[in-house]
This record gives C-alpha cells, sequence and structure tokens, in this order.
C-alpha cells in the first residue's frame, strides 16, 4: 500500500537536509522508507490529510500470531480465552502500521472510537454416557405412588441447539503502541483513559512501529452459566460446561408388590458448549494525533467464523 504524506512534512525533512523545496509544487516522494497506497477508508473531511510525523497505513485485521483471526476450531486454537474477563491472553483484532518521516521527537496519542458489531453463536447441550451400568436398586414406585427419582428416568437424554445472536455488548478493548520488528511494547506509552495510549517516539527517521487494537471477555459468546473451561471428550477438545447433576436412563425393572424398582440404569453426564461462533465487527476508526496534527482512519467491516466445533453427534 502507498501512504500519502503532507507536504510541510517533506519541506521540514527537505529543510533539514539543506535542500530547498517549493511549498506550491508536489514535492516527489521520501528516497527512503516504504511507500503505501491511499487507504480506500477511514478519512475524516475535517481532517488533514496524515499527521505531519508520519505515514500512516490503514487499519486491517491483525496479523500476529495468536490473533483472533488465526483462531480456527480446526486448528484447535485456544478460543475459550476470548471470553476471558481478564487481560491474561491478549487477542488481537487490528493493527495499524506508521513509520516516522522526522528525525524529532514525536508526541503521539491513539484513540479507538468503541467498536460496534454483532455476534452469532449456537451452543450445544447434550449428554455422554458415563462409565457402565449401575445395578443398585432405586425405589421408583410404591403403592402407585411415584418417587420422582431422576434415576427412573425412562426416556433418553435430549439434545437440542441453542441458538443465539445479538449486538456485541461486552467485549473489553485495549490498545498497544509496538516496535514492528521485535514486535515487543513501547516502554514510553501510558493509557490515561479507556481506549486511549500515549506515546514519546524518539527521534528517528523511518522506525517503523505498530498501533494494536486488542479485546478480550468477549461473553456474548456464552450463556453466562458458572463453570466454563476447555474439556475434552470422545478426543475432541470442547470450550463449555458440565452441568452439576446426572441424567439417568433406566432400563431394567423390578416389580415386588405394590413396588417397582430400577434395577439397572445408565448414568449420563449433560454439558453444554460452544459449536459455532461468529463475530461481526463494524468498521473500526482509530483516532491519531502526532504533534498536534490529527488524522481519524477505519478499517473494512471484519467477521471472524472459526468454523464448526464438529462435536460428537449431529452437530
Amino acid at each position: 500500500m502507498k501512504l500519502t504524506n503532507l507536504a510541510p512534512a517533506l519541506f521540514m525533512l527537505a529543510a533539514a537536509c539543506g535542500v530547498v523545496v517549493d511549498p506550491g509544487e508536489d514535492p516527489a516522494p521520501p528516497s527512503a522508507g516504504p511507500t503505501f497506497e491511499e487507504p480506500a477508508v477511514g478519512r475524516e473531511i475535517d481532517e488533514p490529510a496524515v499527521p505531519s510525523p508520519l505515514l500512516i497505513d490503514a487499519p486491517r485485521a491483525a496479523t500476529t500470531a495468536g490473533s483472533l483471526f488465526a483462531m480456527t476450531f480446526a486448528a484447535g486454537a485456544p478460543i475459550g480465552d476470548i471470553l476471558d474477563p481478564t487481560e491474561r491472553t491478549r487477542i488481537d483484532v487490528i493493527e495499524q502500521k506508521f513509520v516516522t518521516v522526522t528525525d524529532q521527537d514525536i508526541e503521539l496519542s491513539v484513540e479507538l472510537a468503541p467498536p460496534t458489531g454483532s455476534y452469532t453463536r449456537t451452543l450445544v447441550s447434550d449428554t455422554l454416557r458415563n462409565g457402565g451400568t449401575f445395578t443398585d436398586h432405586v425405589l421408583c414406585e410404591s403403592n402407585n405412588i411415584t418417587t420422582y427419582d431422576p434415576r427412573c428416568e425412562t426416556a433418553t437424554p435430549l439434545a437440542r441447539e441453542l441458538p443465539s445472536f445479538g449486538p456485541l455488548t461486552a467485549a473489553r478493548w485495549k490498545l498497544t503502541v509496538v516496535d514492528d520488528v521485535t514486535g515487543v511494547p513501547l516502554a514510553s506509552c501510558i493509557t490515561p483513559g479507556t481506549n486511549t495510549i500515549r506515546c514519546v517516539l524518539p527521534g528517528r527517521a523511518s522506525a517503523s512501529y505498530r498501533i494494536i487494537a486488542s479485546a478480550h471477555g468477549f461473553a456474548d459468546l456464552w450463556d453466562g452459566s458458572a463453570g466454563f473451561g476447555p474439556f475434552a471428550m470422545a478426543g475432541i477438545p470442547f470450550f463449555g460446561a458440565f452441568a452439576p447433576q446426572s441424567d439417568w436412563l433406566c432400563w431394567d425393572w423390578r416389580v415386588s408388590g405394590t413396588s417397582m424398582w430400577c434395577a439397572a440404569r445408565y448414568e449420563y453426564v449433560r454439558f453444554t458448549a460452544i459449536d459455532r461462533a461468529r463475530l461481526d465487527f463494524d468498521p473500526i476508526t482509530v483516532r491519531i494525533t502526532a504533534n498536534g496534527s490529527a488524522l481519524a482512519m477505519a478499517s473494512p467491516a471484519l467477521s471472524w467464523d472459526p468454523g464448526n466445533d464438529d462435536l460428537p453427534g449431529p452437530y
């Protein structure tokens, strides 16, 4: 991609090198450093074209290892981590590269407009048979009065899908500025408020950096029940929770006088798991201010679809 820089920035850079540039003429592009295309989205009409000390790429889907768009069920990614309400795991969503074009220190401020979008999820509630046969006798009926003991159930436990969709409401976002070569966050940055970061960049022309917007706590993808975590069943990892109580299926009955007993039964453990998930983000706007010059740019609309978890059964 090619980035457009301001004439004043080129004039400043040329003057520092002892070259006179007529501001009325179209300046030649800088001889060093990357060039990028004009971004197609994200410009605010009342903003200047580009903050003068920087060449800036448009925001895009994050490409870092472990980013949201690298996570799929098929790859066995820890998708449950995106529900984590803490910051233990950084899930990168968008990134924006920029390059300095001055050897002067740069006071940088980055603001992230609160991202919006929607989610779609399908949870599966099903059971797995646990162990062998239980042969202890359970009283199920006495003198024509049912005991309502759940171990006397005669119907096979039902499975069901639980679809849901709606606006994103729960995610928490964080901005980081990293060195584009090493990926290490800059030590000179502070976070004075939500979705805001400020840094002082040392004077170094052609230095390359990336702004990363990460998120965690996408709780919309879960139903809020306790015990959520990573599990495995039939050799397949899943993210969900087990119910605190078992389901039962009695398959051998005994009758003695006016009483009825369950002589043999199976135990089923009920679980709820994420089987499918999707996140759709509206264009995400990032506002950058560098030494007093400001620019707001937006990513394209982005979608994350990790596929189907292929849980046991017809899902």
